[in-house]
């Protein structure tokens, strides 16, 4: 046994015991962080495995339009539930897929999405070739 604190979400819980499988525990730990990482592209772009769960970024330095590609499950294979948040500061950004199939919410219209200046939306992985999007500026 051993003790430590656990942060959950912001609020900080003190642990006088922790028991079950693994019970040591070397500083804290955090569950459920806030923070969504960022990966800035000023260049078309295909995502990668490390991209899941993360957003990625179009930043205002480059106004140009440009294409981020989600990567066909063949080639990255995201866990279902994987979500991708694109943002967008400046110009267009197209968000399309290769051979999967990226849904509109709402509308179910398929293919490529143009997200406008100071748009962002989240696409989330809902079967193994499948993923739905949604969000503010998006057609």
């Amino acid at each position: 046994s051993g003790t430590g604190s656990l942060v959950l979400r912001g609020a900080e819980v003190t642990a006088q015991t922790i028991t079950g499988a693994n019970t040591a525990m070397a500083g804290d730990l955090t569950v459920g962080g806030s923070s969504i990482p960022q990966n800035s592209q000023s260049v078309a772009y295909t995502t990668v495995a490390a991209d899941a769960n993360k957003h990625i970024l179009h930043p205002t330095a480059d106004n140009i339009a440009r294409t981020f590609t989600i990567a066909a499950n063949a080639s990255v294979a995201y866990a279902i539930g994987t979500a991708i948040t694109f943002v967008n500061q400046i110009n267009t950004l197209t968000i399309a897929i290769t051979t999967d199939t990226l849904v509109l919410a709402g509308s179910g219209a398929t293919g490529s999405r143009t997200l406008a200046a100071n748009g962002i939306a989240t696409a989330l992985k809902i079967t193994s070739t499948s993923w739905i999007i949604s969000g503010t500026g998006l057609t």
